[in-house]
């Protein structure tokens, strides 16, 4: 099946997802009224539903995906299936009139990796940017074995697109956001992270021209010739990583399994630090928020050096990783979508929406 067809499987859910956003699902009037006091935005978790999540998770992940392998065929059709939702859901693309950026990521044997990104403009002007990133690459089929990396990163990707299609909602319902925010699914992670060393060199290649912060999208819409423009690194005011964030299977505290690990909280501004667990607080998201790497400091500094937030982290700017941590199935063939749990999965999904909305 194509990528075309399996999307317009996944979008068979347009129609539940227009009665939830209207409020006529909602369960008992206690969870009304705490939409209501929580304000406008709370509306657009409805948009984020289980069978939705399986969708994407499980083309993802589905064996015909092949463990989307830098350069493959495989990886190829991944990047694709991104970009038409990416597009479904109203984003522009970010470079000229493409979504791709294509890069060299293995020199030795040419291997071309493929970035998938795009924007949803501010609804007013703005010259400020938010980055929310996710790997889509992972092994591929090593000796015969395939590996579908469904918790990596699969999961990242999956709750991308969901926010994806939360922030192009609210631009097409005119009620933010208030800044731009870039969707990037990134390729060759697993390749010495050179989809996120790409994106960076071409986000930064003009530090001091002025990027487009219109949100006219017909002034915003350029040839393929067009070059990107950059972005003022200082405008870029936080980088968020997402990188195995489907699993419940090593909690931080035993007890508790709705847990998230947000590593780099001191890399933000002075202003922002804070947001995360205010958010979680004050939206009753009800998670149990680790920032350090289970307790260790040596550990948290390793693993912040793992994924490609450290990559942005070096280039100067405030980043963040998500995560649900390292577990028995990473890396391993039984990294399937029945060790995702979608509930929790939807919970930290929220966290990263309103900490978006709240930089």
């Amino acid at each position: 099946m194509t990528a075309v067809m399996l999307v317009l499987a996944v979008s068979g859910y347009s129609a539940s997802a227009a009665t939830e956003l209207s409020g006529t699902d909602m369960a008992g009037s206690g969870e009304q009224e705490r939409k209501r006091s929580l304000g406008p935005y709370t509306m657009y978790e409805q948009i984020i539903y289980q069978a939705k999540q399986e969708r994407i998770m499980e083309w993802l992940a589905d064996d015909m995906s092949e463990g989307r392998a830098t350069g493959t065929h495989a990886g190829m059709s991944a990047a694709r299936f991104i970009e038409i939702l990416f597009r479904q859901y109203g984003l522009e693309p970010l470079f000229g009139s493409s979504f791709y950026q294509p890069f060299i990521a293995d020199s030795l044997n040419g291997t071309v990796g493929r970035n998938v990104a795009g924007i949803v403009r501010s609804a007013v002007p703005s010259d400020e940017y938010v980055l929310i990133s996710a790997h889509y690459d992972h092994l591929g089929i090593l000796n015969g074995n395939t590996y579908n990396g469904a918790d990596d990163n699969a999961s990242g990707v999956t709750v991308l697109l969901n926010l994806a299609d939360m922030f192009g909602t609210m631009k097409k319902t005119k009620t933010g956001p208030d800044k731009n925010i870039i969707f990037a699914a990134l390729d060759a992670k697993e390749l010495n992270m050179a989809g996120s060393k790409a994106l960076i060199d071409k986000l930064l290649s003009d530090e001091e021209s002025t990027a487009c912060t219109t949100s006219d999208t017909t002034d915003s819409a350029s040839s393929p010739e067009e070059e990107f423009p950059g972005i003022p690194k200082d405008r870029i005011i936080c980088a968020i990583n997402i990188d195995q964030i489907g699993t419940v299977l090593e909690p931080v505290h035993e007890a508790d399994t709705n847990f998230v690990i947000v590593l780099g909280e001191n890399t933000l501004r002075k202003e922002h630090r804070g947001l995360i667990d205010m958010c979680n607080r004050d939206y009753n998201i009800g998670l149990d928020i680790d920032h350090t790497f289970y307790g260790s400091e040596n550990f948290t500094e390793l693993f912040y050096q793992l994924s490609d937030q450290t990559v942005f982290h070096q280039a100067g700017i405030p980043s963040l990783i998500f995560t649900s941590g390292f577990h028995r199935h990473t890396y391993k063939t039984t990294d399937d979508p029945d060790i995702i749990s979608y509930p929790v999965m939807k919970k930290r999904t929220v966290l990263i929406f309103y900490l978006a909305l709240m930089l």
